[in-house]
């Protein structure tokens, strides 16, 4: 039986999951020898942390069979590590064609600021050879394509503009077009490997060694790599936990944000489930590992992470589209005209007139643009592809905590059940109590009160209780200050009034949190994660723009996220929800016929933002991961940037197509006058260098553009549910 996995095939694509790749990344590089030779192959993608090999190839030359029997045997352990192509770890050509591109037009521009604009033959000889140099990528997919390992692409376009360009000796206008043109490509080839090592670095947990706990209870430190399951491992206050397992001894509070989505941190104790990746913020754990490495949570978030890499839809762009129509029939024009004429210099006037200069400067000069205008806001657009991606969305996927919401917990609430005791007074308590606790709750309390200027007593004494809260003594008084469970411990028993207020608080998506004075019920507090302010006005506006479907996702609790989506009236809730369950719920959008883009924040969201077809991450407290897998990163939190971008992309998708309307109106019109013979190449060249200037002038106006964002009156946390009865 095959050693070798075939996960999937699809039309021209085949994943394979290769065992000894996984296990020897170092021997990655056999993998290319072994299929960039046979027949039918077309392009490669090796994952080696995880074994998986992604191939394309011509299916009615190559069949997986084939593939399989050539990865079946394993290399010998005396074999050398060698390095994928497929991946490169260097960037050394783009950057050469880069710079060397961009210091040779540097040079032109300052020749002709110094009134010296006329070149030699042997400058332009010189600028033809840069210019080579600097399209060899595009060339090369021109050469595929006419290998018909390919349908004609921009490759084709590039290079009929460029070669044209060479023969009407205009080498400048062709170096322009490629070394933009190589400036998008060479950013969306350094995503991708910074997202590659991202995921390489989300593989170690955070944790190189742990603590092992042998018999008899003695620890050892030794490398993760060592840790089986079933081992029991031991992990103390601010440190990860390395293993998905169970907790077998102790108490703390896990901070699960990471892997669930979870705003606040959770009480793990005995028979509690915890994740590797998160983080023990207090207390310490005993766990035993039930999987460890790429076994795990954050194991499987790496492999769905890379799969939706791979099995994502390209978008199909607008210079696509025009190439595989417009270049084709310019030729053949050109050949007819030349078989009915049997006159060449015809021919060639024609091919002149219709060299695609201008159309090759449509796209990257209103791209450029508008991917300058969005970073001006703080707006960072990796690439082209993703900006007319966002313009063509019909359904966003929003996850909550991070997001919409603030992903910290706020107070919300105070409700004094004493005659005795105003609101202001109890809140002061409150954050007496918790004057010295870590839980993110406490600190939240403690900060509210500083907002508000008030003066909070010091105590005297205090204890943690794990879990529930905080005991402490204040002036010869007692104050408790934590869940109803704390105080029903201590012999404080809830009133049915403070019964009512609860179960109120906590259908708002509050945190009830209770203060005790002597054995008194004095008071409340409710703690959420508040909603962003405008969150509701973006929501609308993205209808406004078309977008038919938005939802929200979330790890969360439903009535947590209930609360969050009536607020901002989101009708589709999928709360609970896992990584994989992010996943499968864009693959459904995707299959229904929508584009999606993903709005998220954490590492949780990764695979969901890769898969997606545009994935957009909030850039101020983004995970690292989540950063560099997004296609969009709001530099911000501000979530108006979300619609601000879908309408820059639509108004640029406008531009570019005015600009090869401008295009193609100038083309048709010498080519009709080519072909009748009343046009010379010199006025050919000087009608397409017109249009050239004309699209160039028409892609500026989107540097000033202003997309609408929609006004903001509130504070800077929206209301809570019951803010009209803060103060009873």
């Amino acid at each position: 039986m095959s050693t070798v996995l075939v996960c999937s095939v699809a039309s021209g694509r085949a994943r394979l999951n290769v065992p000894w790749l996984r296990a020897r990344p170092g021997c990655a590089g056999l993998v290319d020898d072994r299929l960039t030779g046979m027949y039918g192959f077309r392009a490669l993608r090796i994952f080696p942390r995880t074994g998986s090999v992604v191939i394309w190839m011509a299916p009615e030359e190559l069949d997986v069979d084939r593939l399989v029997a050539a990865l079946e045997e394993a290399p010998p352990a005396s074999a050398p590590a060698k390095p994928t192509r497929s991946t490169p770890d260097s960037s050394t050509g783009e950057v050469a064609r880069l710079v060397v591109g961009g210091a040779v037009l540097a040079l032109v521009a300052l020749r002709r600021l110094l009134g010296r604009p006329r070149l030699s033959l042997g400058s332009s000889g010189f600028l033809g050879v840069i210019t080579v140099f600097t399209g060899l990528p595009f060339f090369r997919g021109a050469l595929r394509s006419l290998r018909g390992r390919s349908s004609p692409g921009t490759d084709t376009l590039v290079t009929a503009a460029t070669v044209i360009s060479l023969v009407l000796r205009e080498n400048v206008v062709a170096l322009t077009v490629l070394w933009l043109l190589n400036i998008g490509e060479f950013l969306q080839t350094l995503t991708l490997r910074r997202t590659r090592r991202a995921i390489e670095d989300l593989l170690t947990i955070g944790e190189e060694r742990v603590w092992l706990v042998r018999e008899a209870g003695v620890e050892v430190e030794v490398d993760l790599d060592d840790i089986e399951p079933g081992d029991v491992v031991a992990v103390y206050e601010h440190h990860r936990i390395p293993v998905d397992g169970h907790v077998v001894h102790g108490e703390a509070l896990v901070d699960q944000a990471a892997v669930t989505g979870e705003a606040l941190p959770v009480y793990a104790r005995d028979g509690s489930h915890v994740y590797a990746g998160t983080i023990v913020t207090s207390g310490s754990l005993t766990v035993r590992a039930d999987a460890v490495g790429r076994d795990t949570t954050v194991g499987r978030i790496i492999s769905r992470v890379e799969e939706a890499q791979s099995d994502r839809a390209p978008i199909q762009t607008v210079a696509t589209r025009f190439t595989q129509r417009f270049v084709p029939v310019s030729f053949a024009l050109a050949a007819l005209t030349y078989v009915v004429t049997r006159d060449a210099r015809r021919a060639m006037t024609m091919l002149l007139i219709a060299c695609p200069c201008a159309a090759g400067l449509a796209t990257p000069t209103a791209i450029s643009a508008a991917i300058g205008n969005g970073a001006r806001r703080g707006t960072l657009i990796k690439g082209g592809t993703h900006l007319e991606g966002i313009g063509r969305v019909t359904a966003v996927v929003f996850d909550k905590t991070g997001t919409l919401t603030f992903g910290r917990p706020l107070v919300t609430s105070v409700v004094t059940l004493s005659d005795t005791f105003t609101a202001d007074e109890v809140l002061s308590l409150a954050a007496s109590g918790e004057l010295h606790a870590r839980h993110p709750l406490a600190q939240a309390i403690v900060a509210h009160t500083e907002e508000q200027h008030l003066q909070v007593p010091i105590h005297q004494a205090c204890e943690v209780v794990l879990g529930m809260g905080m005991r402490a003594e204040l002036d010869g008084t007692r104050l408790l200050v934590g869940s109803p469970a704390l105080l029903r411990q201590n012999g404080v028993d809830l009133t049915d009034d403070a019964q009512s207020w609860t179960d109120r608080l906590r259908g708002a998506g509050e945190t009830v949190i209770c203060l005790a004075h002597d054995q008194d019920l004095i008071g409340m507090l409710g703690v959420s994660d508040a909603v962003r302010a405008g969150a509701e006005t973006v929501i609308q506006q993205l209808r406004d723009l078309g977008v038919s479907r938005v939802l929200l996702l979330t790890g969360d609790a439903p009535e947590t996220a209930q609360v969050v989506a009536d607020a901002l009236g989101i009708t589709e809730v999928h709360a609970h929800a896992l990584p994989e369950a992010k996943l499968q719920l864009i693959r459904d959008l995707q299959a229904e016929g929508h584009t999606v883009a993903m709005v998220g924040d954490g590492t949780n969201d990764a695979p969901a933002l890769a898969l997606a077809d545009v994935g957009i991450t909030m850039g101020e407290h983004s995970s690292h991961v989540a950063l560099e897998t997004a296609d969009i990163a709001l530099a911000g939190n501000d979530l108006r940037q979300v619609p601000a971008v879908v309408e820059l992309s639509r108004h640029t998708l406008r531009v570019v197509r005015q600009n090869y309307g401008l295009a193609i109106g100038v083309n048709l019109l010498g080519l009709v006058a080519g072909a009748g013979g009343s046009m010379n190449p010199v006025l050919a060249a000087l009608l397409h260098n017109t249009s050239s200037i004309a699209v160039v002038g028409n892609s500026a106006r989107l540097v000033n553009h202003t997309p609408h964002l929609p006004r903001v009156t509130d504070d800077i946390v929206t209301p809570a549910p019951l803010e009209e009865r803060r103060v009873r």
